[in-house]
Formats: C-alpha cells, sequence, structure tokens
C-alpha cells in the first residue's frame, strides 16, 4: 500500500507542478493535437482534486498515451505500462527511475506546449 501511494504521490506531484497560464513558455516544438492537451489536462484536473482508483488512473493515462504527440509516444506508453503494472500488483515501477523521467517528460511536453506554463519574468 506504501508504494502505492509513492507512486500516486509521484504522479500527482508531477501533475501538479503545471500550472495553467494564458502566457506559454513553449518548448518550440509543434504544438500537440488537442485531444492531448483535453486529455493531459482532464488527468492534471482529477489528480488535483480527488483520489482516484488505480482503473481511473489507467483509463486517464491510456487518453494521454493515445493522443501522445510522437516525440513523447514512448515515454507516454511507458508511464501507461508502468501503471497498468502496478495496478496488476508490480511494486517495482513504484521507484522505477525511468518511469519518474518519462512521467516528467510527458508532463512537461503538456504543460509548455499546451499552455500550462507560464514565464515569470524571465
Amino acid at each position: 500500500m506504501r508504494r502505492y501511494a509513492a507512486l500516486i504521490l509521484l504522479v500527482t506531484a508531477v501533475s501538479l507542478g503545471a500550472c495553467r497560464s494564458s502566457e506559454s513558455a513553449s518548448s518550440g516544438l509543434p504544438r500537440p493535437s488537442r485531444a492531448f492537451c483535453e486529455a493531459a489536462g482532464r488527468y492534471d484536473e482529477k489528480v488535483g482534486t480527488r483520489t482516484l482508483s488505480m482503473r481511473q488512473h489507467v483509463e486517464y493515462l491510456t487518453d494521454i498515451a493515445t493522443t501522445a504527440p510522437a516525440d513523447i509516444e514512448d515515454e507516454a506508453e511507458l508511464v501507461l505500462d508502468a501503471m497498468r503494472r502496478r495496478a496488476d500488483g508490480d511494486v517495482s515501477v513504484v521507484d522505477d527511475p525511468e518511469v519518474e523521467a518519462s512521467m516528467q517528460a510527458v508532463t512537461r511536453r503538456a504543460g509548455q506546449d499546451c499552455g500550462w506554463y507560464e514565464r515569470q519574468g524571465l
């Protein structure tokens, strides 16, 4: 149970790190599809406002992975696979650095290119 909580905490922390705003701090990559931005936005909102079941995490992450831009498609699939494995009882994915890095990459891409980050006077 503790490892499950740690994985959920990681997902929540990474998701909440993306502050929505109207001013862009884009990555310079092409804007992701509307479907990806909406899927990532729904997940960010749900993770930030309530506790989700493993099944719900998998559902939201499936939407993100199936609409992810090509440059982060592998990372999105890895995160989805890790959550599915965790839902099946595999605790090895909880502290996996590759899973953490992939989650950060997906969140960064959504945050920067879906209009979530704001430049802070830099």
